[in-house]
């Protein structure tokens, strides 16, 4: 039986869905009911170890046709020939080909890992690209199991879901033609191997299955890239501003107030020897460090790193990567230098932007629903039901 939440949750959906459907069906140009999502898992590589158990087919993915199919599986490598490709049979004159599982019961391995979906290889050059196709549910599952392997709220589990999903189809629709839609690193996919079915965020992604938000840009509606920080320390900052690249997020951060409050016990600090520091950034010593920061927020997007004789500028992403995240935790801080170190001081966790996590757990608590939450972090969008909107002809 449904809690009155998920009613509630269920009636604003389909009021906005109401008002926004067939607008976004026309101007979005692609399938509005769930859709697949193309991960690209080895790029430049020589070859792959493809085995594939129970029933397949074998397609061209250029024209879609068959090209070969097989009952009880193999395991090849699969790498370039001559003029074509080779696993286990040859495919003269052939620059990519699709294995396609035959039934649920048959389970497709690259280098061991399991993966859902579709694998295909195309040859560029003398080297391949092997890409997983898969549906989007299932997409999600991988990327945020290992992502969320505790509980959250039950509301924020789904804001978190729809959010991710929301980044997906945004991938998805910008990309549309492209031999794959993202990378298995940066959307952090591992496969199937990690999905445990009954875990929270995995109940999430079911319970709020093809719901999405869309923004508004030159009168149509689209998704965007929605992301999410642990510990805004009190505000978020707009996502362009920080990642200095327009993925058609909300153009505005937000004030949030319960992560203000606790922005004291967020407190962190890294001390480093300024030697220890240049050497990290292949600099001989280090004068001083500038910081580029978000106005409304305060966030860092950038650094300037200054020696005797040379500066560099990097972003704080690549900052953050070379000092380490269990050191450097957001991007809200202060540096000073004293003596032979320099210290860093900062609030909260996480790059600051979008869904604050500690925030939505409060609101959660206090009994927000999941669409409460994503209208607060992310102003003037909206929330939709894919399934429910007519088929793009």
């Amino acid at each position: 039986m449904k809690t009155l939440k998920a009613v509630i949750l269920s009636f604003l959906v389909c009021s906005v869905f109401s008002l926004f459907a067939e607008e976004l069906a026309e101007k979005m140009h692609e399938p509005t009911h769930p859709q697949n999502i193309r991960v690209l898992l080895k790029k430049d590589t020589t070859e792959g170890l493809l085995e594939v158990k129970g029933g397949y087919y074998i397609h061209n993915p250029y024209d879609g046709s068959r090209i070969s199919s097989g009952m009880f599986g193999k395991r090849f490598l699969v790498h370039c020939t001559t003029d074509g490709l080779k696993w286990g049979e040859t495919f003269p004159g052939l620059h990519q080909i699709a294995i396609i599982p035959k039934s649920k019961d048959t389970s497709i391995l690259l280098d061991g890992i399991q993966y859902d979906g579709i694998i295909a290889i195309y040859r560029v050059g003398n080297k391949l690209h092997i890409v997983n196709e898969l549906p989007v549910e299932s997409f999600l599952k991988s990327t945020l199991s290992s992502q969320f392997t505790y509980p959250h709220e039950e509301e924020v589990m789904s804001a978190i879901a729809i959010a991710a999903r929301t980044t997906a189809y945004f991938h998805v629709s910008k990309n549309k033609d492209a031999f794959w839609h993202v990378g298995k690193a940066e959307a952090h996919y591992h496969g199937a191997a990690l999905v445990i079915p009954d875990s929270s965020i995995v109940k999430a992604i079911d319970a709020t299955r093809d719901m999405i938000m869309v923004t508004s840009k030159e009168g149509k509606k689209l998704p965007f890239a929605a992301i999410w920080t642990e510990h805004s320390g009190g505000k978020t900052a707009p996502f362009h501003s920080i990642f200095r690249k327009d993925l058609l997020a909300p153009k505005q951060g937000v004030e949030a107030p319960h992560a203000a409050l606790d922005r004291n016990d967020a407190k962190w600090t890294f001390t480093i020897t300024k030697q220890a520091f240049a050497d990290h950034f292949g600099l001989k010593s280090i004068a001083s460090v500038d910081l580029f920061v978000d106005q409304y927020a305060n966030k860092i997007y950038a650094l300037r790193l200054k020696d005797a004789n040379t500066s560099f500028d990097l972003n704080f992403f690549k900052f953050q990567k070379k000092l380490g995240a269990e050191n450097i935790k957001s991007n809200d801080f202060t540096v000073s230098i004293k003596g032979d170190d320099i210290a860093f001081t900062g609030f909260g966790k996480g790059p600051g932007v979008g869904l604050c996590l500690y925030s939505a757990t409060s609101m959660a608590q206090n009994g927000d629903i999941a669409v409460k939450i994503l209208s607060k972090f992310y102003p003037e969008t909206y929330l939709i039901n894919l399934s429910a909107m007519p088929s793009s002809k």
